[in-house]
């Protein structure tokens, strides 16, 4: 069954077999998900219909799964290709649901697996403070998941994934006095010195921003001290000073980006991490600087306000499929 064929089959039912897909093919979906999915299905025909040209698209699918590497997301060139070839709209569509199951599989799979076995954590586009025992404020940006674990002789963050800001407590009710305070990275043991910092965990290294007094870094092969307003990228082994950030790091904790002469790609890659589906920008307008504030609550409203502004225009496919391209 071709869903290019099937006209009447309306774009929100495609849209809604292809998180039921992803969400049941990521490798964690629980039997309340595979009767989730099921009700779904049965709830109407059309969403039978679209549920079973997904799942026969098996040749799209290994096309694409070979084009991204295997592991995540929709190749851009495979995207040029159909768009030169004037595909219709529900064959493009058709595709990059697809393509979203992919990219599901290797990254909303892993993380959710991360999330689920933490202590705290937020999903896609949600933001969470957590006021801890010691009096601690701990903030979780989008998609973050952290472990707490306290002792009687230290008080220690384990930062799983995504990004946190804290501000360190007074931490009256210790036995022994004010505890040490660390958190862990992927890269790094970060020592608090009563303070207010943010840390992001990335792909291969950790981000962090002081606001106020000190943090100290400590890797296998060095020490760093880290003052207010300073920014240090770490990796396993070394880490370096950052210059003043095209962003505001910890600007996000208000629910705000905020851009000083960003480059049109690195601003869209940091709203993509707010909104699930696909966002990318076209390389034609990649270079394009941009500053301003921005509000995290509504993605869409921020690309239109790009659109208006700037020499640009949003394609949407669907609501989980936009890309920025030259007006």
């Amino acid at each position: 069954m071709n869903t290019a064929a099937r006209p009447d089959v309306p774009e929100e039912v495609l849209d809604q077999a292809i998180l039921w897909m992803v969400r049941l093919q990521s490798g964690y979906a629980d039997e309340q998900a595979m009767q989730g999915c099921l009700k779904w299905r049965q709830l109407h025909p059309l969403h039978e219909t679209a549920w079973q040209a997904l799942q026969r698209n098996e040749s799209t699918f290994s096309t694409l799964a070979t084009l991204s590497g295997g592991h995540g997301g929709v190749g851009r060139d495979t995207l040029d290709r159909m768009q030169h070839r004037q595909l219709g709209r529900r064959q493009l569509l058709q595709v990059l649901g697809t393509g979203l199951v992919i990219g599901a599989m290797g990254w909303q799979g892993q993380n959710q697996v991360r999330r689920w076995g933490a202590d705290y954590s937020t999903r896609v586009g949600e933001r969470r403070t957590v006021m801890l025992a010691d009096g601690t404020r701990l903030q979780l940006n989008t998609n973050s998941a952290v472990d707490v674990l306290f002792s009687d002789s230290q008080r220690l963050i384990k930062l799983l994934q995504g990004e946190i800001f804290i501000d360190t407590g007074p931490d009256p009710d210790s036995p022994a006095g004010r505890r040490s305070f660390w958190v862990h990275t992927a890269q790094a043991r970060l020592e608090a010195l009563g303070t207010a910092f943010a840390v992001r965990q990335d792909d291969s290294t950790t981000q962090l921003m002081v606001e106020h007094s000190k943090v100290a870094i400590h890797l296998p092969t060095q020490q760093q001290l880290v003052a207010a307003g300073e920014q240090y990228s770490i990796g396993p082994q070394s880490c370096h000073k950052l210059p003043l950030g095209e962003m505001d790091a910890s600007a996000w904790t208000r629910g705000q980006l905020v851009a000083r002469s960003m480059p049109m790609q690195a601003l869209v890659a940091e709203l993509a991490r707010y909104q699930r589906g696909w966002l990318a920008c076209a390389p034609e307008v990649a270079g394009l600087k941009v500053s301003g504030v921005f509000q995290l609550k509504d993605i869409d409203r921020v690309l239109d306000a790009l659109a208006d502004s700037m020499p640009v225009r949003v394609e949407r496919i669907t609501r989980f499929w936009r890309r920025v391209v030259a007006a």
